[in-house]
């Protein structure tokens, strides 16, 4: 009995701790003390190096060229203090750093899980007149840090297996994926849907269809679903595939199946990926950030090629479709916290001259134009910007030159870059560009807090959290 007490006992302080800590989040929100910024982009995009220099140029803000960030200008930062999240891995800021101070330097590792941090900043509010509070504030920001390929898979919760498994037929009869994936497309026409199953058979079609969604991936694709599949340590994930043939068969059809059919256990496993794995994701970590950076590499889509291209544009607008819009008033954000706004970052603008900044950012913002519909707009701020989180060329007016990945330095060119969505003969032109890889520049000074080279991140800051100062 004495034990069943104490285990109740264990349970109850464990719940009212948690309520407490909401409770206090509620308060801080209440009072503008505290923000959860979410930080997302599909691999590649340069999304661990971008949460390493925020951190960085924050926490050395004295010394990290922040003109256009009023409060590191001022000086009114007075100190940065990293601290882990209760319900995530740390980003792991110093492992980023001791690898762009490193000789040679390397680019901080790619991130493929959730991880998150907390800042408190302490900081001297604007106003010279004495407050009940006092001169020094502090205010709490979180970054949460998670793939965008999990995105994609929140849009999956918005169709049944039957409407999944026939747009990715659609999705792999064309394009590129139709080259990558026509012996694979064989073997899925081949199945019976009404069939029994064969377990051995769908596990090594299961493995090579996240085989395909690899060289996808490799080939410059961005629109793979489920995202997941992608993850090394997958191997608790659901074994189901998509029907390719479902076509063929009416809806009434598939719905009278035998249990033990093809489609059946294979709708059934998709609803079990959805239940288990991306409704946890959307209920307890994406629904409670306040605002939310997605970064962009249009630069690389660009010299992908339109197919790669509108693949990517795809994407995004599968990842817009996500977001629970709403603009806080008072009592939302202080009981259920919303996404208010929306950064859409074209990252890496240092791969071309400065005079074509804005005609990227211009592009992105068309982008974005295309594929936000006005009733999101009305109702949650979207904002575009550039910014590269390390600097990695120096502009020549007419050519670029850069530590290329095998240590020599390079001259680097490249055609107009379109304001608007390209036209062909601009696709024609961007079809010869082939931009290399840059090797992070040298700065072992970085491990002391030296200052991080970097394009536009006081803008990126100053959208972000200006308005908290």
């Amino acid at each position: 009995m004495n034990s069943k007490i104490e285990k109740l006992g264990l349970r109850l302080n464990k719940t009212l701790d948690g309520i407490d800590q909401q409770a206090s989040k509620w308060v801080a929100r209440s009072l503008d003390k505290h923000l959860s910024i979410g930080i997302t982009g599909f691999s590649g995009s340069g999304k661990s190096t971008f949460i390493t220099s925020l951190i960085h140029q924050l926490k050395y803000s004295s010394n990290a060229n922040l003109g256009g960030f009023l409060p590191a200008r001022d000086e009114r930062l007075l100190n940065v203090e990293l601290q882990p999240l209760d319900d995530l891995p740390l980003f792991d800021y110093q492992q980023g750093i001791q690898a762009l101070a490193g000789d040679p330097p390397a680019w901080p590792p790619s991130t493929t899980h959730i991880s998150g941090c907390r800042l408190i900043i302490e900081f001297k509010k604007k106003s010279m007149l004495p407050t009940f509070t006092g001169e020094t504030r502090r205010f709490t920001l979180e970054l949460r840090d998670y793939p965008g390929e999990w995105l994609l898979d929140i849009a999956m919760l918005q169709q049944d297996y039957r409407q999944w498994s026939m747009d990715t037929a659609a999705l792999c009869s064309k394009g590129i994926r139709h080259q990558l994936a026509e012996e694979m497309q064989k073997e899925f026409n081949d199945l019976d849907p009404l069939a029994p199953i064969d377990e051995q058979q769908i596990e090594a079609l299961f493995v090579r269809y996240r085989s395909f969604l690899m060289t996808c991936k490799t080939a410059g694709l961005t629109f793979i679903q489920p995202g997941r599949a992608l993850l090394p340590d997958s191997s608790d994930f659901p074994v189901f595939i998509p029907l390719f043939n479902l076509q063929s068969l009416s809806p009434q059809e598939l719905d009278n199946a035998d249990d033990d059919s093809l489609y059946k256990v294979m709708q059934q496993r998709y609803k079990t990926y959805l239940k288990n794995f991306v409704q946890p994701f959307y209920k307890t970590f994406f629904r409670g950030i306040d605002r939310q950076v997605v970064l962009i590499d249009v630069l690389k889509a660009l010299s992908g090629g339109k197919e790669k291209f509108d693949d990517m544009v795809i994407a995004f607008s599968r990842i817009i479709d996500c977001y629970r819009v709403g603009h806080n008033a008072f009592l939302n954000r202080l009981f259920s916290p919303q996404v208010e706004k929306i950064l859409f970052l074209a990252s890496k603008p240092d791969r071309i001259l400065m005079n074509q900044h804005e005609s990227l950012r211009r592009l992105c913002d068309d982008i974005i134009s295309h594929i936000c519909p006005q009733s999101v707009r009305n109702r949650i701020e979207i904002e575009t910007e550039i910014a590269a989180a390390v600097r990695t060329t120096h502009d020549h007016n007419d050519h670029l030159t850069a530590r290329l990945l095998d240590g020599q330095y390079g001259e680097l060119r490249h055609p107009a870059i379109p304001d608007k969505l390209p036209d062909p003969d601009q696709w024609h032109q961007l079809s010869r560009w082939n931009p290399p890889v840059l090797r992070a520049p040298l700065n072992p000074d970085l491990i002391m807090g030296g200052r991080l080279a970097h394009i536009r991140m006081d803008k990126v800051l100053r959208d972000l959290i200006g308005d908290k100062f």
